[in-house]
């Protein structure tokens, strides 16, 4: 069935409040969906559809290209709007405005070629590991296979890394030059159809491959002339988006477990008149309410710090990473709590605080591309003056 919502009114009327509008408008129609979309391993076609035409993946677009030109406030909003709904669909969404972000910072031609009709781009992109890119006339050829591909079953592009003089770019590979292997079968997040995909060989002309630290800048990459102030801010702006969708998971089952303390009576007895059922909920409110605290606080500080021009330091980079984790341990241990507190029937198949609860799970493992333990360690070391391990296979956010 086709999804009925406002489509996307263009740069000449839209506004953060009516992107947000538009996002709640998909809340009920994607619950609605979810356990479907968790069964088939990928989200609908048609939903897909008609939240990018409603401007859902080009928040983060500048209005040169028709997009919404807003900034990191706006696209934890939304996120977090879609995660009270589902986070494989607010994953998905998430990708696709932070890939936009990425794509607006290569050269203005491949810039033009990509926007031209439209005002997002869907684009899937993997981290590691690295494939072979080899120089030749004109651009590379471009060799690799990668996991986790979020959002391809869906997009034209992919940014595929591959390593270029010891150093490792993003190249932009067209969907048709991609093998797609449907090998995502996970017991959370199922809905993101996260593939694996592989390209050989590929030639991809200059400009469409750049250095992911360079993408990462501030102002070291090609989409300066962009009147958006987020296109001179280097990524550390926009580092509570997987945060953010998880908090509007949490803040979505703190409601949903409201009721349920009313409706469920476990030996006749009314869950909320027992006193360890209200201190558990209360407990999940609590966290909900700190960690949207702590992810405004930690995101206006990033904003109010690039206003300034100056570089990240490491150890405020590792600070930044540290509340990251630290908030998503704490939202998944919040969910989990409520689950606990909800008897068998919490663990349905078809329970959406289950759903929650085992999605905020699996991304306090994925933070970008790393599990706990390394994450951990790394801001770890930084934290404590020791540096960059030289062995650390990820990219700074600065």
């Amino acid at each position: 069935m086709p999804v009925q919502v406002a489509t996307y009114q263009g740069r000449e009327t839209v506004t953060a409040e009516s992107l947000y509008a538009a996002a709640q408008e998909f809340v009920p129609e994607i619950r609605r969906r979810a356990l479907k979309m968790e069964r088939a391993r990928r989200l609908d076609d048609d939903l897909v559809d008609a939240m990018e035409a409603a401007g859902l993946f080009s928040v983060l677009v500048p209005k040169r290209w028709g997009g919404a030109g807003l900034g990191p406030h706006e696209v934890n909003r939304v996120a977090e709007i879609i995660g009270s709904a589902d986070c494989s669909t607010a994953w998905i969404t998430s990708f696709y405005q932070y890939h936009n972000w990425f794509l607006c910072r290569f050269p203005l031609e491949v810039q033009q070629e990509l926007y031209k009709d439209r005002s997002s781009v869907r684009c899937a992109a993997v981290w590691s590991p690295p494939g072979t890119a080899e120089r030749v006339q004109g651009g590379f050829r471009v060799t690799g296979r990668w996991g986790y591909a979020s959002g391809m079953l869906h997009a034209p592009y992919a940014l595929c890394p591959a390593m270029v003089d010891n150093s490792p770019y993003w190249f932009v590979v067209p969907r048709e030059e991609l093998e797609i292997f449907d090998d995502w079968d996970m017991a959370s997040m199922a809905a993101t159809g996260s593939v694996t995909i592989a390209t050989k060989n590929t030639f991809l002309r200059d400009g469409w491959g750049m250095e992911i630290k360079r993408l990462m800048s501030a102002t070291g990459h090609a989409g300066t002339f962009h009147e958006e102030e987020v296109y001179r801010q280097s990524f550390s702006v926009l580092g509570m988006g997987t945060a953010s969708l998880c908090l509007g998971a949490l803040e979505a089952a703190v409601e949903l477990a409201r009721e349920k303390l009313r409706t469920s009576k476990p030996f006749g007895i009314p869950r909320i008149d027992r006193s360890p059922s209200r201190i558990r909920w209360a407990r999940a409110y609590e966290a909900a309410r700190v960690s949207r605290l702590i992810r405004d606080t930690v995101t206006e500080s990033a904003i109010q710090r690039a206003r300034k021009g100056s570089p990240l330091p490491l150890e405020d980079e590792a600070n930044m990473g540290l509340h990251g984790v630290f908030l998503m341990q704490t939202m998944k241990d919040a969910a989990r709590l409520l689950v606990d507190g909800l008897g068998t029937s919490g663990y349905r198949a078809d329970d959406p605080i289950r759903r929650m609860s085992s999605d905020i799970a699996m991304l306090s493992t994925h933070l970008l591309g790393g599990d706990y333990d390394i994450v951990m360690d790394r801001h770890a070391r930084w934290a404590l003056g020791l540096g960059v391990d030289p062995g650390d296979p990820m990219t700074r956010f600065a």
